[in-house]
């Protein structure tokens, strides 16, 4: 890995994304996004288009740029920043957002997951075990035929998507999951819970535990590499990778705490947002 450029976006980091079909990596703060040149890191355009972005609620896709604020799901050019028609989604507080593909879940204030096909204008709705509350984070499989939802009371549950009604028990922390992620296969689900621990789950009935990788107090976001060997971590120690099945441990920035890490189509490049609204590109070799 190596860092390719780093901006002054401002404000607090709450999401990233980066694209290099379009050439383009996108920030947002708390109430503003920013769009930046791929290879010159030269800031392009800039809006601020709600009140409160919600975390990890960035992303290309297609022709668009997508924005998940706390009340409303935002749209623009990919290339240009210029608004353009959104999706609809419900009528209710968006606390937590995850995009796979053309798939975006949201959880929503009334304790029901939805899971939108950004194409075909479809949903899917998942009721979270227990009394209406904000879901903390969650996750969609590559596929999207599993999603995987982390409780603020410390439960993680998934569901296969053709039966949301069903849901499968994981684990319960004392304290919130702030990341969940699945592999390509879909098979393996990492959650970050338990103190100082990255922990990854076979998801069978009973789910098996994997791999327990080492971190730092928290992380806000997790990826898996190309080829599933490695787990990208960005959080209270910054941004880093390591492997899954050794014991390898690679820190590529320590200077802030990390809220989002994103990775274009091929992952080839990445893209990290922290908490002094420090935007940061890789080149991965």
């Amino acid at each position: 890995m190596k860092l390719a450029w780093e901006a002054a976006a401002g404000g607090y980091g709450r999401a990233v994304a980066v694209s290099s079909v379009h050439e383009r990596v996108a920030y947002a703060s708390k109430t503003h996004v920013a769009l930046y040149d791929l290879r010159s890191g030269k800031l392009l355009a800039k809006a601020e288009p709600c009140n409160e972005v919600v975390h990890t609620g960035l992303s290309f896709v297609g022709a668009k740029l997508h924005l998940v604020c706390d009340d409303q799901l935002v749209s623009y050019a990919a290339d240009k920043l210029i608004a353009v028609q959104a999706p609809s989604i419900a009528a209710q507080k968006v606390t937590a957002a995850a995009f796979v593909g053309e798939r975006l879940a949201l959880g929503h204030r009334d304790g029901v997951v939805r899971v939108y096909d950004l194409k075909k204008g479809s949903k899917i709705e998942v009721v979270v075990p227990g009394p209406p509350i904000d879901v903390k984070s969650l996750a969609l499989s590559a596929d999207g035929k599993r999603l995987a939802v982390a409780w603020v009371q410390g439960s993680v549950w998934w569901w296969e998507l053709a039966t949301p009604t069903q849901f499968h028990e994981l684990i319960r922390h004392d304290a919130e999951s702030d990341a969940l992620a699945f592999d390509h296969s879909g098979q393996v689900l990492a959650e970050e819970g338990a103190r100082h621990t990255t922990t990854l789950w076979e998801l069978s009935e009973p789910a098996k535990q994997r791999a327990k990788l080492q971190g730092g107090d928290w992380v806000k976001q997790i990826l898996f590499s190309a080829d599933d060997k490695l787990l990208v971590r960005g959080g209270s120690d910054g941004l880093h990778l390591s492997e899954i099945g050794g014991p390898k441990r690679v820190v590529l920035d320590a200077s802030g705490k990390i809220e989002d890490v994103a990775a274009d189509e091929g992952f080839k490049k990445l893209a990290a947002a922290d908490r002094d609204g420090r935007l940061s590109l890789w080149a991965v070799r």
